[in-house]
């Protein structure tokens, strides 16, 4: 027999058939249930005693005995919730039944047992088991059901000898199902086809939506109720079905590697058709002691519907046929005798697990007998008192005795803690100390070294026994209790007998020593586990972040020595903090062998499960042994959903079975990872990157790397520059750096933070002043946020805050800190040490960063010129308080859209620095170009090596010419280039560069030249314009030209003395050499009349867009208007006191109101007498409307007076200007200007 890869499994309809049908069923026999439930006197939350169930036969009373026997189980471990005990008891007999049809339907389709589900009209519409009944024992067609009960009988007790774990009787079985009801439920079985139950993943998959609702019900009580899974709710939350793929790769690479190292050359396990999947390294492979087939053993301690196990009978299968020393058609047989062995937390699921190797092992040999399976459910319950005292003296020995007191002791959260118990260490203790006593008396010895296992023996009274002899006669007192309870007519002696039973059952399993350890254990994080779990592992177990963590603890301590452990886990325990100790024990205690890093959509049903299958071996690694790992994550395009992640992996497998590179496969030393900070699994650097950590100091040795304020309030204490005075800046205000922005050496500076009295009012406030005494110096930070590192420099006098980090050095200048800070390698560090979108003071601090370079100097000019080029856009930015009106004047003289290209020549120059800084870098670092190029795989490239037109570019500095590739290009190069960019829209200057593969230099001196900037571009250029203008009539900036100022705070269109729009047309003669061709240039990228469109859209499409700090709006400048329109003004924010309402209405609103009620007059002196001119008639009209807009608009502005409206600066805009808003008085209200906001 060879393994079958690569199934396709059940079509999506199948799917869907099966979990229709499962989650039907499952509601049909848990009404059912709880009927009958009603009928013996258990309702939801309450029981009645039996003396008031006068209407039930005494068979029926025996059954409500073993009813309550049950419920007094899940008392024990529910701490009296009848409730929910009731509850539990329905879910597990619901469970129990369902099993035990797809069991039956299962064994029935594959020709197993007598058809006895399916029907067909030969036999008179009876299955033929059913059939039979009818022609042997016909007086049984007259119960109810048509016989068909015996028909089932039959049938169980034909299979259920060898899969007792389905069949044998159980409280669980106790009520008999309503015939109607048990018929429904087989139909909707049987409607399923026939190929979908032959699927060997048919079971998995019936488990999987079993609990389905259940697990969306918890997810609901955890995100609103805050709710901490605990109890029988640990199963349910936890179930996730591996898809066939991983667990394929899984157990080739661990069950079948094992057998590889014992046989070498000898096995064609590694075959294609055996374990496609194994194709390991040379180097990584150890000659491994060979043993027999039948004593290699594999465990899942959480094997779920065992589909691990499943897929490994097959390599065993192979195994025993190479061997040679078993008939084939015992093979079977042994395999599920000798060497799979399965825990689980869920009845239910061992009860699948069970199923599946039983139909595995007689899909090949049918006649074969299964004598023993080795699936233990970990859910029993013990009951303390008299019961446990009655076991505890039916102990043969103290030994006995001590060891029954410890299952007590370690079981009684088996329910909630699984294989994670550590009995073993309790037994081992027990045994440690009967051999020191037995040693000093000489009346025994242990031949094990004292360690007790299924090979352990001891010496006494002359005999030598073992473990398994121990286990026999533990087991054979429970079963006398067990048949004693039964003479006795006591359902709850005799359901406790079992539950002992179980516990023996569980030990024997976890005291085992397995070659191959194999498990998709339970995720669940810490913050969701109920307090039980909690604090078992954070006890017991380094991985205490979440289940999953101490399970890859637990599964190393079940494997031998040398054994392998495969597990499929979350990947963040590979680089979150709170993992670091774990890693630091895995990478101290074992061999990370082998990993297929599948991240995101790795399961097909839970697609947000980021997730990586990795093989461990129990020893740590020699130093030549390497790992290899296969990085498959959803960013890669070749890997972005499921399908592609399975075509990906057998992609990766097929090219190293043949022996050929992958560009996704990594091999490194896994001591490597030692030598990173918090040890994370930076594994796709590779070797070179890795040794940049062992080779340079870290950025912690050779400076401070600090957080800084937080003020705890932001609100109350973080200001944008334009909402405060200029006379608090730098004085109460002092400049603060917040995250910022993406702008690489210089951030340009929005915000300020209310420093006061040297920050005692911040004190006060609870806020936290974190390295305080580094405040105000010079240094460099970095944005705690964003998709790449991103460094700046700090200017003296400002304060950085907790979201960029501050570093400062004695060592190495603030050129070479951004340098690094900025570069591609470090920014690819970084991204590895914090894959998520935030960095931390301890990412920056594990960089590796050189102190002396061959190109500081050339370095620290780059960097210069980067810093420079910023500020000067910084000048450009009216949102920066860098912002120099002047400067802007200055550029705008001689055109309207040099603005425009003055920023876009300026970030060519950042640009082109930045690339050459890396290329330095990499040269510095001695980086391959093999290296360099999987670092710009995921970050921005480097424009720098695209050739510059030696005629078409930018100015820049000379000195980047010894780095530059500068050439006279043909013109049909640059023409192509024109082309390419006129395609473009609304891509940035690095994209432009990047699709026309020439340099940014170029690049921007292309669009300049052929006024290849989008609408949008100039629109919003040719708007800063207008907002210069605006700022400058109301001084707050000095534009250096003669631009009128207004006298006040208010700037009116249609107003006598000061209208808009003359002072508009006075400002755009004094700004610019040109004016005529300014207006016009203006007017073609507005797309109207300049003094039109600063009327009619720039507050709503343009100053509020620009203003608005933390997705409020906080315009400076606010456009008041009357609801239709008929008066309309600016007014400056920070001009405005307790005598703006009143001047508006004095100097203003009074005037034009006066003025067109005089014009109304007068228009219709003319127009009354007859045939009035139409036009006056439509002018009387207008001026009507007007006034009347205008007296509306003026008593709401009387209104607000009369409120005592002013604006408190201490408050900041947003909330001044939401309290005039209250009022309608702004030419657009804020819930059109802010989608989420309503007054």
């Amino acid at each position: 027999m060879s393994t079958t890869h690569a199934q396709p499994g059940l079509s999506s309809e199948q799917r869907s058939n099966i979990r229709s049908t499962i989650l039907s069923t499952r509601h049909t026999l848990e009404d059912e249930l709880r009927r009958q439930l009603e009928k013996y006197g258990i309702y939801e939350d309450k029981k009645l005693p039996q003396d008031k169930l006068t209407h039930l036969s005494a068979d029926e009373l025996h059954t409500r005995s073993r009813i309550d026997a049950a419920i007094e189980r899940e008392l024990e471990s529910t701490e009296g919730d009848l409730e929910r005990s009731i509850t539990n008891y329905v879910r597990e007999a619901t469970k129990t039944y369902l099993n035990r049809f797809v069991a039956l339907k299962t064994i029935e389709v594959r020709g197993l047992v007598e058809e006895t589900i399916t029907e067909r009209p030969e036999y008179g519409n009876r299955s033929y088991m059913h059939h039979t009944v009818a022609e042997i024992a016909g007086e049984l067609t007259n119960a109810p059901d048509d016989g068909f009960g015996a028909a089932l009988d039959l049938a169980y007790q034909e299979i259920g000898a060898e899969i007792r774990i389905i069949f044998e009787e159980s409280e669980h079985t106790a009520i008999d199902l309503d015939a109607q009801v048990r018929e429904e439920v087989l139909d909707d079985l049987d409607a399923i086809d026939d190929e979908a139950w032959e699927s060997d993943e048919a079971l998995g998959w019936v488990y999987q939506y079993f609990g389905e609702e259940e697990r969306e019900d918890i997810d609901e009580r955890v995100d609103e109720e805050n709710y901490k899974i605990a109890g029988t709710d640990i199963a349910t939350k936890t179930q996730l079905f591996t898809p066939r793929y991983i667990v394929e790769w899984m157990v080739d690479n661990s069950l079948g590697r094992t057998w590889l190292e014992m046989q070498g050359e000898r096995t064609n396990i590694d075959d294609e058709e055996n374990c496609f999947y194994l194709a390991p390294l040379e180097e990584s492979l150890i000659e491994r002691e060979t043993k027999a087939v039948e004593d290699i053993t594999v465990l899942d301690p959480a094997c779920g519907s065992g589909h691990m196990l499943f897929y490994a009978f097959d390599i065993l299968y192979q195994m025993y046929l190479e061997e040679g020393e078993v008939l084939e058609r015992h093979i079977p047989r042994e395999i599920l005798r000798n060497n799979l062995y399965g825990v689980d937390i869920d009845s239910g699921a061992a009860q699948i697990a069970a199923l599946s190797l039983y139909l595995k092992a007689k899909d090949q040999s049918p006649d074969v007998e299964i004598p023993q399976l080795n699936i233990v459910s970990a859910d029993a319950v013990l009951i303390n008192g008299e019961r446990k005292e009655e076991i505890l003296e039916r102990a043969g020995s103290e030994l006995e005795r001590d060891i029954l007191e410890q299952i007590w002791n370690s079981f009684g959260d088996i329910r909630e803690l699984g294989s994670l118990v550590q009995v073993e260490d309790r037994i081992d203790e027990v045994l440690d100390e009967y051999r020191e006593e037995f040693e000093a008396t000489g009346q025994a010895q242990f031949t094990s070294g004292g360690g007790l296992t299924s090979q352990s023996t001891f010496v006494a009274g002359g005999d030598e026994e073992s473990w398994d002899e121990i286990k026999s006669r533990l087991m054979q007192s429970v079963q006398d209790l067990a048949s004693e309870a039964l003479e006795h007519n006591d359902p709850i002696e005799e359901m406790f007998a079992a539950e002992v039973g179980k516990t023996v059952e569980l030990l024997d399993v976890l005291m085992g020593e397995y070659d191959t350890v194999v498990s998709n254990p339970p995720y669940l994080q810490s913050k969701k586990m109920g307090e039980t779990l909690k604090d078992y592992i954070r006890d017991h177990y380094e991985g205490k972040y979440d289940v999953y963590g101490a399970f890859i603890e637990r599964c190393l301590s079940f494997s031998s020595e040398d054994g392998h452990v495969s597990m499929v886990t979350p990947e963040n325990f590979m680089f979150l903090y709170y993992f670091r100790g774990l890693r630091k024990k895995l990478l101290k205690e074992s061999y990370f062998v082998e990993a297929a890093h599948l991240s995101r959509y790795g399961f097909e049903q839970q697609k947000d499960a980021y997730t990586i299958p990795f093989v461990l071996r129990g020893s740590p690694p020699s130093e030549e042994e390497p790992s290899r790992f296969y990085r498959m994550t959803h960013e890669q395009d070749q890997y972005k959903n499921y399908e592609r992640k399975i075509a990906g992996l057998r992609e990766i497998a097929e090219a190293l079975r043949s022996g050929e590179a992958h560009n996704d496969v990594y091999v490194f030393t896994q001591s490597r990872i030692d030598d990173i900070g918090r040890r994370p699994f930076l594994y796709w650097f590779g070797e070179e990157t890795l040794e940049l950590f062992s080779e340079h100091p870290t950025l912690e040795d050779t400076a401070e790397v600090v957080v800084g304020l937080q003020t705890g309030d932001d609100e109350e204490f973080v200001r944008k520059w334009w909402e405060v005075p200029k006379s608090g800046l730098n004085g109460r205000y002092k400049r603060f750096q917040k995250s910022g922005t993406d702008s690489e050496y210089y951030d340009y500076a929005e915000d300020y933070v209310d420093w006061g009295d040297s920050g005692q009012d911040l004190r006060d406030a609870g806020a936290n002043l974190r390295n305080e005494d580094f405040y105000f110096d010079e240094g460099v930070s970095f944005r705690a946020f964003g998709n790449h590192f991103v460094g700046r420099k700090q200017p003296e006098g400002s304060i950085f805050s907790h979201k960029s980090h501050a570093v400062f050095s004695d060592k190495i200048s603030d050129e070479l800190l951004l340098a690094n800070l900025n570069s591609t390698l470090h920014r690819f560090i970084g991204n590895g040490l914090n894959p998520g979108l935030s960095f931390e003071v301890g990412d920056a601090k594990r960089f590796p960063v050189k102190t002396d370079y061959e190109y500081q100097s050339t370095l620290t000019e780059l960097v210069s010129t980067g810093i420079q080029e910023r500020r000067e856009i910084s000048q450009l930015t009216e949102t920066s308080a860098d912002f120099d009106g002047e400067e802007l004047a200055r550029l705008l003289e001689s055109s309207a859209i040099d603005l425009r290209y003055a920023e876009e020549a300026a970030q060519a120059r950042i640009l082109t620095v930045h690339g050459i800084s890396d290329t330095l870098l990499f040269e510095e670092y001695e980086i391959s170009p093999e290296t360099q190029e999987q670092m710009y795989a995921n970050l921005p490239k480097n424009t720098s090596e695209y050739p510059v037109d030696r005629n078409v570019h930018v100015e820049y500095p000379e000195f980047l010419n010894q780095n530059l590739e500068v050439a006279n290009l043909a013109d049909e190069r640059l023409d192509s280039a024109i082309e390419t960019l006129q395609s473009l829209d609304g891509v940035t200057l690095r994209e432009a560069a990047e699709e026309t593969e020439l340099s940014p230099l170029t690049v921007a001196q292309l669009r300049y030249d052929h006024d290849l900037y989008t609408d949008d571009e100039q629109t919003t250029a040719a708007g800063r314009v207008v907002s210069l203008i605006v700022g400058s009539l109301f001084d707050r900036w000095d534009s250096g030209s003669a631009i009128p100022t207004l006298d006040d705070e208010i700037l009116a269109f249609d107003h006598s003395t000061t209208s808009a729009t003359s002072l508009f047309s006075k400002a755009i003669d004094e700004l610019f050499q040109e004016p005529e061709r300014a207006e016009r240039e203006l007017e073609s990228a507005l797309g109207d009349r300049p003094i039109n469109w600063f009327r009619e859209r720039f507050f709503r499409h343009h100053h509020v867009d620009e203003y608005k700090p933390r997705g409020e709006r906080s315009p400076i400048y606010w456009q008041l208007e009357s609801p239709n329109g008929g008066f309309s003004c600016f007014v400056y924010y920070h001009e405005i006191d307790e005598n703006t309402l009143p001047k508006l209405r004095g100097q203003y609103l009074d005037p034009r109101i006066e003025e067109l009620e005089n014009e109304l007059e007068t228009l219709n002196a003319q127009t009354s007498g007859d045939n009035p001119d139409k036009e006056l008639l439509n002018r009387k009209e207008d001026v009507q409307n007007d006034l009347d807009d205008i007296r509306e608009f003026r008593k709401t502005i009387d209104e607000m007076i009369d409120d005592g409206v002013t604006v408190d600066v201490e408050k900041g805009i947003w909330e001044n200007i939401k309290e005039w808003d209250q009022y309608e008085v702004l030419e657009t209200g804020l819930p059109k200007l802010k989608s989420s906001y309503s007054r």
